[in-house]
């Protein structure tokens, strides 16, 4: 049974061990979120000027959109300011600097259905971030940057937490990913041939689902170990949101987190988390117990 808690007063520690166990936790109105989603939408705003960002797919091609968002992103990825935000709003919400890890903040589009929707701003289909090589202990964060709706937001599939489904993670390694994200204009369009994992076969269309809208200032928790997906956009708005990812240095290196029933994928992100005092990586040691052999013919690490 999946639980949703609604502002709750448990601690990181508790609200860790519910997020481990299937429950999906949303802050409603947390001022450090909501700077950050005002500080993005301001930056969203300039680069499509003179567009208006939430009805721009009505104004520029795909092609045209493509080629802001593979300037746009990066520079957000890695402004200043971005690793920032996340600190206040970790802390803000009971984290301990010293002791958590974040992957940096990414930027996440979805234009209305029938427009851009590959590369550099896939549409994830059915899947768990621990089959793209997460750490059962990851941590996400998700906020919307201008109000959400539920025909554009994501879904849960909250029978499948901890139960194994059948799917194709077995043929994504991590490192092979890194190497296509240092040239992701060769992926958008029709031509997105990325390993992108998934169930074997399609969920049905009575499948149980669970939607959360939080409203611009609040934030949504859950597993990186949540079977979700991306709504299919029928809003006629794109929506802007913001995730990033964490795990707790403890839980690293005592095992703790979601069940990861299913997971076949080569190789571990766990690379791509800084403590967020220092920027300081996870050791070599805390990492090697969830690396994989089979990978390490092809190991390229490309920082995000």
């Amino acid at each position: 049974m999946v639980n949703v808690h609604i502002d709750p007063s448990f601690d990181d520690d508790e609200r860790r061990r519910r997020l481990f166990a299937g429950d999906v936790v949303v802050y409603t109105t947390v001022p450090e979120v909501a700077a950050f989603a005002a500080f993005t939408r301001d930056l969203v705003t300039e680069a499509f000027t003179p567009d208006d960002p939430p009805t721009v797919h009505a104004a520029r091609s795909p092609a045209e959109l493509t080629e802001i968002l593979i300037d746009f992103k990066p520079r957000f990825i890695h402004h200043p300011e971005s690793i920032d935000h996340v600190r206040r709003i970790t802390g803000a919400l009971g984290g301990a600097p010293g002791d958590i890890y974040a992957d940096v903040p990414k930027l996440r589009t979805a234009f209305p259905a029938g427009g851009l929707s590959t590369g550099i701003a896939k549409a994830f289909q059915v899947h768990r971030d621990t089959w793209y090589a997460a750490p059962t202990q990851q941590i996400n964060w998700w906020l919307p940057v201008w109000p959400a709706a539920e025909n554009n937001v994501m879904e849960f599939y909250p029978r499948w937490f901890g139960r194994a489904i059948a799917n194709t993670s077995g043929d994504y390694n991590y490192y092979q990913a890194n190497v296509w994200r240092s040239h992701i204009k060769d992926f958008s369009g029709s031509a997105d041939t990325r390993v992108h994992p998934a169930p074997v076969r399609p969920l049905p269309d009575d499948e149980p689902r669970l939607c959360l809208v939080p409203p611009v200032g609040g934030v949504m928790l859950f597993s990186g170990d949540q079977l979700h997906a991306s709504i299919p956009n029928s809003s006629g708005r794109t929506r802007y949101s913001i995730d990033f990812r964490t795990v707790h240095v403890v839980d690293v290196r005592e095992g703790r987190g979601a069940p990861g029933v299913d997971v076949a994928c080569q190789g571990t992100s766990l690379r791509d988390f800084h403590r967020l005092t220092d920027n300081a990586a996870l050791s070599e040691d805390d990492v090697a117990r969830y690396d994989t052999a089979d990978a390490e013919g092809i190991k390229v690490y490309v920082p995000s």
